[in-house]
């Protein structure tokens, strides 16, 4: 292993390609940080291989013997009102020492979300202090804890001593008041009974007392007493000192993730006892609220809608009591979300063209900071130093990614860690790249990535019963629901069914429906029922007909498989057995319809119907339309790149012959052009069952 090098940037000529979808790859000028790889026979900074079998084979927290206890997540009672009290008069100190943002966060307040937590803990790295996804490697840099906590990169230690006659002075009056404190009825140096002797007290010190209080709560928190510790710290920021913050609560935040991820891990050789009512509780200490703003920020699939912000407001007024997200399975929404991660939430300090900035002594602090959020180093903080390894995840950065150097992991004193990280640029320029650049990778990094995680795909593909979101399943549904139901409406031989379909006798759409018998499994589970408002009109023919679909039309009635039931309030699912799918659904037809209308099979109007794939060759669906209503209903779909069928119906189609509302559509659209959508829903088609089948 080899120590990094001084400088934080190299610059060369490499093939690069985009680290999702199959792009070529091109030679041009890449940017990435150090320590990276050059030399084929330099060491690799390689990651343990994702274990999907040391974890729980199924994501239910809630059924895990486990407890999550957070100790800095409760905002004590009247502290907005203290904050309110001070600001006006320290604002502006506040402002200086880079601490003000992260006091006015501590006045809003964040809805726990417990399987978040879980989720990112499951894919946590302790050797490398990063979560290794099946589709990238990614963390919580110091750029997130400066952008989201508010707190500073810069400044000094948090092992910061007091030195001065006056200094120790202060330090001691805030002893003195904590061991007061120990001696009242409450027995402990509690917040509460701090704020109780400290709020608008008219102390000398109080200022000082409250920014202990805020550092042993939010920043630095260590139980749910008031911290000796921050007590150096507190008197510094009294006096405009500014302390780097943001890597003592970074290294809190790691080491609780590696706590959270050992114990996850445990969880399948823990015994719960005879009774089974034994948990192991972790206790997170840290300022946890961090990484579930983190979650929000960049993974789009799991974000929340926000609050709509005034400019000058705090990132936590974004999230103030904002409800997650319903996720059934985060462990899967986490491992799928490699197309909509975004890599770069927050760049507003970079222009909308790259910069090179010459290092001087006039160095802009924004360009500081971010330059320190880049280097390899160790974040010293109370109690706890952790690794800082900006070069696996150069892309968060807006850097290009290539295979990850080795670096020297050795103890280090918190001095000695301090300095390596506080030291000076050595870079003769440094490089900011647009807000709008977004990184590649090298193609050796790409063929070391794929190699390195297709055993972990592999075990992850092996885990048994992978369960999906509620709403990708009812994305899936309509999706399925959608292509068969145009499928069946276009004229053609037995190429038209679309795979894993059965090949139904032919019908003709006018009064009646009439199916060839298929088999029929009836499920005797009864259905529960359902308001009456959402059953619909049950008076004459419009009882029938689903909202926003024209009245009057003539009845369709369903043969021996299929009857009407005017009574269940649930509605009707179609079942396609398949003998690599088993029991799996077709569409929906609540879904379908658009509405909750009373739509059931059986002969007491309360069972599903299961339609079994038939061995015996039938007759392909041809239903009468014509030529221009065909079109129709091709023009009125649209299928994504990502297999997801969306309706995009501007006109109804009316396939019944029957005057109505449908009838208006004027058609635009040549035979040929109709065989071209065909060939192509059809390829969709395929794409999405291969998708779906994984």
């Amino acid at each position: 292993m080899t120590e990094p090098p001084n400088t934080i940037f190299k610059f060369r000529d490499e093939l690069m390609v985009p680290p999702i979808g199959d792009h070529k790859p091109s030679m041009r000028p890449a940017h990435f940080l150090n320590p990276s790889v050059t030399f084929s026979d330099e060491p690799i900074f390689e990651f343990p291989s994702l274990s999907p079998s040391s974890l729980p084979p199924t994501f239910e927290p809630s059924k895990w013997p486990l407890k999550l206890t957070f100790i800095s997540w409760q905002q004590p009672r009247n502290w907005k009102s203290w904050v309110d009290s001070l600001r006006h008069k320290f604002e502006p100190l506040w402002k200086k020492t880079g601490i003000f943002e992260s006091i006015m966060n501590s006045t809003y307040f964040i809805r726990k979300n417990d399987d978040l937590f879980i989720g990112i803990a499951e894919r946590w790295c302790c050797k490398t202090n990063t979560c290794i996804f099946p589709w990238a490697e990614v963390t919580l840099t110091l750029e997130d804890t400066m952008v989201l906590g508010g707190f500073s990169v810069l400044g000094q230690s948090v092992h910061i001593s007091v030195e001065t006659q006056e200094l120790k002075e202060v330090e001691d009056k805030l002893l003195r008041a904590r061991v007061e404190i120990g001696r009242s009825k409450a027995r402990k140096a509690s917040s509460m009974e701090w704020m109780k002797l400290f709020m608008n007290s008219g102390s000398e010190i109080e200022h000082e007392a409250f920014l202990v209080m805020w550092l042993s709560v939010f920043v630095l928190p260590n139980s749910q007493l008031i911290r000796k510790q921050v007590f150096p710290i507190a008197i510094h920021l009294a006096r405009g000192t500014r302390i780097a913050l943001a890597p003592a609560v970074l290294s809190s935040i790691y080491m609780d993730l590696c706590v959270l991820k050992r114990t996850i891990v445990g969880l399948n050789k823990f015994d719960p006892g005879e009774d089974g009512n034994s948990v192991l509780e972790v206790i997170i200490r840290s300022p946890f609220q961090l990484v579930q703003l983190w979650v929000w920020e960049r993974f789009q699939a799991l974000q929340p809608n926000p609050n709509l912000v005034i400019c000058g407001e705090p990132v936590f007024a974004r999230w103030h009591k904002i409800k997650s997200v319903n996720v059934e399975n985060v462990r899967l929404a986490l491992d799928s979300a490699g197309d909509s991660f975004l890599w770069r939430p927050y760049a507003s300090y970079a222009s909308n063209s790259d910069m090179w900035v010459p290092v001087d002594p006039n160095l802009d602090e924004e360009i500081v900071a971010f330059t320190r959020c880049l280097r390899v180093s160790e974040l010293v903080g109370l109690g706890c130093t952790e690794q800082y390894f900006p070069h696996r995840v150069a892309m968060q950065f807006g850097m290009d990614q290539d295979l990850p150097g080795c670096v020297t992991q050795c103890k280090k004193t918190p001095e000695i860690a301090w300095n390596d990280y506080n030291k000076q640029i050595s870079d003769v320029k440094l490089f900011v790249p647009s807000r709008l650049y977004e990184g590649c990778v090298t193609t050796r990094y790409l063929e070391w990535w794929k190699q390195s995680i297709s055993g972990q795909r592999d075990s992850i593909r092996c885990n048994p019963r992978r369960q999906r979101s509620r709403m990708q399943r009812s994305r899936r549904k309509k999706s399925i629901a959608m292509l068969y139901e145009a499928t069946q409406a276009l004229k053609g031989n037995d190429g038209d069914v679309p795979p894993g379909f059965p090949l139904c006798n032919k019908v003709k759409a006018g009064n009646s429906v009439n199916v060839d018998k298929p088999t029929v499994v009836e499920d005797k589970t009864p259905q529960k029922q359902v308001p009456q408002a959402s059953r619909g009109r049950k008076e004459g023919n419009d009882a029938d007909v689903p909202p926003g679909f024209p009245p009057k039309r003539n009845k369709v009635e369903v043969g021996n498989s299929f009857k009407e039931d005017k009574s269940a309030g649930e509605g009707m699912r179609l079942y396609v057995m398949h003998d690599s799918l088993g029991k799996s659904p077709i569409c929906d037809v609540k879904h379908l319809l658009g509405q909750s209308q009373s739509f059931s099979c059986g002969k007491n109007g309360v069972n599903d119907v299961f339609i079994r794939k038939m061995k015996s060759v039938m007759k392909p669906v041809e239903l009468h339309t014509s030529e221009a209503e065909r079109g129709g209903l091709e023009s009125a779909m649209e299928v994504t790149s990502e297999g997801e069928a969306k309706s995009l119906v501007h006109n109804r189609a009316n396939i019944c012959g029957n005057e109505g509302e449908g009838s208006s559509y004027k058609p635009e659209i040549s035979r040929v052009e109709l065989k071209d959508r065909i060939i192509r829903l059809k390829r969709e088609f395929a794409e999405l069952k291969a998708a779906i089948l994984g």
